[in-house]
């Protein structure tokens, strides 16, 4: 029990340093879509295309090599997995209305990832709106679920003890990748992190889930915060 124990603390470990690795070169893209000029937002794009399949490759590979069945992209959705997809929807619209709420009362400042988003998002506003609310989460959940989650919880680690563990523990690097030191934005993104970790393993690693439920998180955002 201790020697695998051990190993699993081994593969978290490792799932966090390649899922910080990955998301470090992910944000490549946006260096061309802020650009005012078309050809170079289509580069951006590309890069982003390209991005989405290696990284869906890695995620597939990875499973593969761990040893656990993951839905393929012509996988048949069930009721179950629509129902989890729903029920994180409303728990993070509902996570983004006290957030909101709670920022303007505390007068607590943006994140520095929110600063940047808010220039970028002034500089080329539709190129960013489709990156944050298509390219991001495609690629988010592919690094933070997809491929952390295949490689942390092999079939040897999938009771529910290590389940919980590695659902806190991947809910603290996303956090970390998305905010700076105010301690309520890292409230909001553990538990962003949760919710979506928590929706993938429900979903029974489907991955495409996990996508639309943050595709319609980003959604909310921006159309919460523009009628905020």
């Amino acid at each position: 029990m201790a020697h695998s124990n051990k190993q699993f603390i081994i593969n978290l470990v490792i799932a966090s340093l390649i899922s910080l690795a990955l998301v470090s070169f992910s944000m490549a893209a946006y260096l061309f879509l802020i650009k005012n000029n078309w050809f170079m937002i289509t580069i951006g794009f590309v890069i982003y295309a390209l991005e989405a399949w290696g990284l869906y490759w890695l995620y597939w590979h990875t499973a593969r090599v761990r040893h656990y069945q993951v839905a393929t992209l012509k996988s048949r959705v069930n009721i179950a997995q629509l129902g989890t997809v729903i029920i994180a929807m409303l728990t993070m619209v509902v996570l983004i209305i006290v957030d909101l709420k709670l920022s303007a009362m505390l007068n607590i400042p943006e994140t520095s990832n929110s600063r940047s988003l808010a220039w970028m998002l002034g500089e080329a506003p539709l190129p960013m709106i489709v990156s944050v609310v298509i390219f991001s989460p495609i690629c988010e959940e592919l690094i933070f679920r997809g491929i952390f989650f295949s490689y942390a919880l092999t079939n040897q680690y999938n009771h529910r003890n290590y389940q919980m563990i590695a659902v806190v523990i991947n809910s603290l690097i996303f956090a970390s990748v998305h905010v700076d030191a105010n301690w309520e934005p890292w409230i909001y993104y553990t538990l962003m992190g949760g919710i979506l970790g928590t929706t993938y393993l429900l979903a029974k690693r489907d991955i495409r889930m996990n996508i639309l439920v943050h595709m319609g998180t980003n959604l909310a955002v921006f159309a919460l915060a523009a009628m905020s």
